[in-house]
């Protein structure tokens, strides 16, 4: 199980907050944050530069470890929210982590715009039974998959 570091879980919370306040119609244009939005929001002193400043080097693994959590947990990734201020889409790293995930990502934009329209339309929702089944799909799917390797083993 992953746990997140109190910089993770201040960076989960507001983008937990973007992505419940998004527009499942609009989530580009709704609820998508700079990674320099971001790093203002979690570290408005600027007391952490690699948080705060560009090339951001601590943020990244952090959006990728808060995406991991909620992956973990069944949900979206809610790095998906986090945009180059130069494009208005997620860097390359998104794919990469995606793929590492064991996503299948052929298209790395079009998998980030269908993550991105998941992610808002999950938290939108705020419907608590969402959050509820995304954990107990994602615990089912580790048990067919223990199960799967047990039969396996016995064969």
């Amino acid at each position: 199980m992953i746990t997140l570091t109190p910089v993770e879980r201040d960076i989960h919370s507001h983008l937990l907050l973007l992505a419940k306040e998004g527009d499942p119609a609009n989530p580009a244009g709704s609820a998508c944050i700079t990674y320099k939005g971001l790093g203002k929001a979690i570290d408005p002193e600027g007391r952490n530069p690699g948080m705060s400043r560009p090339p951001f080097r601590m943020m990244f693994p952090s959006l990728g470890h808060v995406s991991m959590y909620e992956v973990e947990h069944g949900r979206p990734m809610l790095s998906a929210l986090v945009v180059s201020q130069e494009t208005g889409t997620a860097g390359p790293g998104f794919a990469e982590l995606a793929r590492h995930l064991q996503f299948e990502v052929e298209d790395d934009e079009a998998f980030w715009r269908r993550e991105l329209q998941e992610t808002v339309r999950f938290w939108s929702a705020n419907d608590p039974v969402l959050v509820v089944d995304a954990a107990v799909d994602r615990v089912l799917e580790e048990l067919k998959q223990i199960k799967a390797l047990l039969r396996k083993r016995g064969a």
